[in-house]
């Protein structure tokens, strides 16, 4: 085999390793000091309001929990060395509470009776986030021996610790300038230009119980949403004038508008219409033109002389 060919070869069999690699590959957006943690390690496990399998990221060090979230957007890819990856997906980790991943299993299971905190996460995934969930006295009651960790689900104290995770969350987008009113995008934070004082609290709130609700199960969701009576429709206030009053004045001023275009083509034909278009008088012609007239009388053009016959 000649040299030439043999570079070839182990230049196609170099590209396909490296293909491989890079479409078994994620791009994910982390700290340093996760990546340099030798105990950071990847579980899945069902998602606590839909149950279906989700990832989440062990951070053995810090006890720490965080969920590893997807943005993808169609007819995007990622370029990696000279080779390009056509899944264009980001992950993202972002901290969750553990509570939220055992609250699902503990009603289901701990509603009647009170089971071992060890034997409700007996299960293949539950069992490594054991350790990250030191007690549940917040959603639960303890009952037993307190070495035995035996819980009872209590649904008066988990709306009351909802309820005050929504009211912190709440506080901390007021804090910072979150745009939490209907100009938002959906899931995409934006930085308010607004003043945060002129802005109804009842927004941030139910702003925030939205992004709560996104790990909590629909009947739970709705037995919060009664704790705050949120109004069936907020009015923003902007300034010192409500939204309501600022969509009326600008379709007053809308109105305003029209009415003068109206009035100004009505005015235009009525001008139009009074004066009276002028009528030409024919033209006097003199002897000369009438004589020139009678003498062309009967005669051909010249043009004539040049047409087929």
């Amino acid at each position: 085999m000649s040299t030439r060919s043999k570079r070839a070869k182990d230049a196609a069999q170099t590209n396909k390793v490296i293909y491989k690699r890079v479409e078994n590959s994620w791009v994910l957006l982390v700290r340093d000091s996760l990546l340099e943690n030798n105990n950071f390690s990847i579980v899945t496990l069902p998602h606590p309001a839909h149950s279906q399998p989700s990832k989440y990221c062990l951070d053995d060090n810090q006890k720490k929990i965080f969920e590893v979230v997807t943005f993808k957007e169609p007819h995007r890819s990622w370029f990696i060395g000279d080779t390009v990856k056509s899944d264009g997906s980001l992950q993202i980790l972002t901290p969750i509470n553990p509570l939220f991943l055992v609250l699902p299993r503990l009603r289901e299971q701990c509603s009647d009776k009170a089971i071992p905190l060890e034997d409700l996460l007996s299960e293949k995934g539950f069992n490594r986030i054991l350790d990250y969930v030191p007690q549940m006295d917040s959603i639960a009651d303890l009952k037993g021996p307190p070495d035995l960790k035996a819980y009872k689900y209590n649904e008066e104290k988990t709306l009351n610790w909802l309820e005050e995770r929504v009211r912190k969350l709440s506080g901390v987008l007021r804090e910072k300038n979150i745009h939490v009113t209907s100009g938002a995008v959906s899931a995409t934070f934006v930085t308010s230009k607004l003043e945060n004082d002129n802005i109804d609290e009842e927004f941030y709130l139910r702003y925030a119980h939205g992004v709560i609700s996104e790990y909590i199960q629909d009947d739970l969701m709705q037995s919060l949403e009664k704790r705050f009576n949120f109004k069936p429709e907020l009015i923003e206030t902007i300034g010192h004038k409500r939204k309501s009053e600022e969509e009326s004045d600008s379709k007053k001023e809308v109105k305003k508008i029209k009415r003068e275009k109206s009035e100004a083509v009505s005015t235009n034909e009525l001008a139009y219409s009074q004066v009276s278009p002028e009528v030409k008088k024919p033209k006097t012609l003199t002897s000369k033109e009438k004589a020139r007239q009678k003498a062309a009388s009967g005669t051909k053009t010249i043009s004539s002389f040049f047409m087929k016959k």
